[in-house]
Formats: structure tokens, C-alpha cells, sequence
């Protein structure tokens, strides 16, 4: 399972008597795979892993989504419960598992959002642009008293208005297709609001390809029509953000030696009920075991899965498909010729 782990106990297999028979299920029974006692070393690099995770960028800085790690004994046990296959045994196996969770009502946390950004803000300098007056004073009011005025470096962290504010959470509902509204409304609702922006967009779409072709639409339209762009679920957009930040935390848990291992051969709701998931606002796309690499002797044959497939390991890469048959160059099926 790449990790360090428990080795299983192999049965008994000549047995001539009941006897021995039950004395062996007994001995089997009592014997059976259990979760692995945790390295805390490895658990708090994992946990500095996560930390950097968090570099990830998200659309509009929303990072919506939630980690769990789940490293303790009895609680990995519980989780195996809800892995499929040989998953179950990799998180048994492994010194911890990063459950992530996808959050797709990001847009009830607006208040938070806000003071997330104020926050974070430089404090406004005394000769800025008229057009930034509108930021004293939501600076003034939701900041820190104790701040101290500095030099703005950063474009991330230049004072934003009320309305800039305003505009952020209006976006991020409305890509997000999270909308703070009772659930039983917000699901029509978004549906209704996708919709109607995809039908935009087609018209939208079909007036810049004409307006290229007739000059009376040149005339009527002098500048370029916005376009519009495709807007996905709630759970969709949610799951891409959440996506970007695992892969961060895998490459910080490789970098620093320790195995991972993503997954989604899990049962969703089992794993909610037993870590205290709040039902309806948050997905389960992977979990990512972590933990010491399990060295395998020469001569020690690679196990495979549930199916059959072999994972590469210590050098070893599973084999990928061609580089010119993934990567095209300027236009879908054309070669990357950069010689």
C-alpha cells in the first residue's frame, strides 16, 4: 500500500481437526488488520505540508474548502470503514489522511470573506485617489485600532472599496453558484442563474462572429461585446479550487520523503457521518493518505490493487502516455514542435 505498515497475518491453512479449526478463526479473528499506531513526526510534517497547501490559489482568494487530517488510531480505523477496496488498508496503513472537503456555499461566509480582506489590507495613505475615499472609512470601522500605516507594496493588499467589496462577493456567488439563500431555493435558483448567463453567452458569442462580417453590426457595436463566460455547478467550481490545493500538499509530502496516495474509492456519506461533516454544504472529491514509503527488498515482487494495476514506487514511475499525445502546441492535435 506504499506505506510502512502493518503486516497481515496469513492463516493457517493445515488444519485436520475442528479443534484446531476454531482455535485458528479465533486466532484469525483477533488478528485482523488494524490501523497503524501514527509517527507524530511525520503527522506534523504532513500538518506543515497542509500550511503550505494553502498557497494554492483559488478564484477570487474565496478558498473554499475545508482539511481534515485524520491521524489517530482509533479514528483512521473508523474512516477505513468507509474506503473501498484496498483504500481501506492504505489508511490503515498510512500516518495520517487529509480528508478535503469542497465547499459549495462558500457565498453564506461573506461576512467572514470581508473581514478576511479588511484585515489583510495596508491602511490607506494619505494621498491617494479621490476615487478610494470610500475606503477610510470601512477601513476605519472594521480594522484593527492598533494597525500601524505602511507603504502599499502588494496589489493583493491595497485598501478596497465598499463597492470593490461588494463586487468580490458578487462574484464569487455568482461563479461559485453558491448563493446565501435556504437550500431548497438555492438550487432552482442557481440553476436559473447558469441558464440565463448561458443563453448570454451564445447570443453574445454569435453578435462578435457577425460583427466581424457585417459592417452595419460594426456601426451599431463600435467596441468588442463582452463575452460572457460558462458557469459551472456549485460543487463543480468548488472541487476545482479544492483540487489546486491538494496537489500542492502532495508535492510539499513528496519533497520532504513522505509517500501519498489520493483516492475517491470512498463512501461519501459514511465518511461525513463519522468525522462531523455538516451534510449538504460540503463534497468529499479525495482523501490523500500520507506516510513513510514502504521499501521493498530486490527481489520483493510490487503488489497490485484491487484491479491488477501496479503503482510505481522508489523510482520505479508508472508509465505515462506520450508527451506529443498530451501536449499540443497553439491548437488542439498539433505537434509542440519547439525545435
Amino acid at each position: 500500500t506504499r506505506f510502512q505498515r502493518y503486516q497481515e497475518p496469513t492463516p493457517n491453512k493445515d488444519v485436520n481437526n475442528n479443534v484446531e479449526a476454531e482455535d485458528s478463526a479465533k486466532t484469525t479473528n483477533t488478528a485482523l488488520p488494524q490501523a497503524a499506531i501514527s509517527d507524530q513526526s511525520v503527522v506534523k510534517a504532513a500538518h506543515k505540508c497542509l500550511a503550505l497547501s494553502q498557497r494554492a490559489p483559488t478564484g477570487f482568494n474565496a478558498q473554499p474548502y475545508r482539511v481534515i487530517l485524520v491521524h489517530s488510531k482509533e479514528d483512521k480505523e473508523r474512516l477505513s470503514q468507509y474506503c473501498l477496496g484496498r483504500n481501506a488498508d492504505r489508511v490503515r496503513d498510512s500516518d495520517c489522511t487529509a480528508v478535503f472537503l469542497a465547499d459549495r456555499e462558500c457565498g453564506r461566509d461573506g461576512k467572514r470573506y470581508t473581514n478576511f480582506l479588511v484585515d489583510n489590507m495596508d491602511p490607506p495613505l494619505q494621498n491617494e485617489d479621490d476615487d478610494n475615499d470610500d475606503a477610510r472609512p470601512l477601513f476605519n470601522s472594521m480594522a484593527p485600532s492598533t494597525t500601524v500605516a505602511k507603504t502599499n507594496t502588494s496589489r493583493t493588499r491595497r485598501p478596497l472599496s465598499s463597492k470593490a467589496l461588494f463586487k468580490l462577493r458578487a462574484l464569487i456567488m455568482l461563479f461559485s453558484s453558491g448563493y446565501p439563500l435556504p437550500r431548497f431555493l438555492n438550487v432552482p435558483f442557481s440553476w436559473g442563474v447558469r441558464t440565463a448567463v448561458s443563453i448570454l453567452s451564445f447570443f453574445a458569442r454569435c453578435l462578435q462572429s457577425l460583427r466581424s462580417r457585417f459592417r452595419i453590426l460594426s456601426k451599431l457595436f463600435p467596441s468588442d461585446i463582452q463575452l460572457l463566460p460558462k458557469l459551472s455547478s456549485a460543487e463543480t467550481w468548488a472541487q476545482k479550487n479544492t483540487m489546486l490545493a491538494a496537489m500542492i500538499y502532495m508535492l510539499a509530502c513528496t519533497s520532504r520523503g513522505l509517500a501519498t496516495c489520493p483516492m475517491e474509492g470512498i463512501d461519501a456519506a459514511g465518511v461525513r457521518k463519522v468525522l462531523g461533516v455538516p451534510r449538504g454544504r460540503y463534497s468529499i472529491p479525495l482523501i490523500v493518505c500520507a506516510g513513510t514509503p514502504y521499501r521493498r527488498s530486490v527481489n520483493e515482487v510490487s503488489e497490485t490493487d484491487d484491479v491488477g494495476m501496479s503503482h510505481g514506487d522508489d523510482g520505479n514511475f508508472s508509465p505515462r502516455y506520450k508527451l506529443d499525445e498530451v501536449v499540443f502546441g497553439n491548437a488542439f492535435g498539433v505537434a509542440c514542435d519547439l525545435e
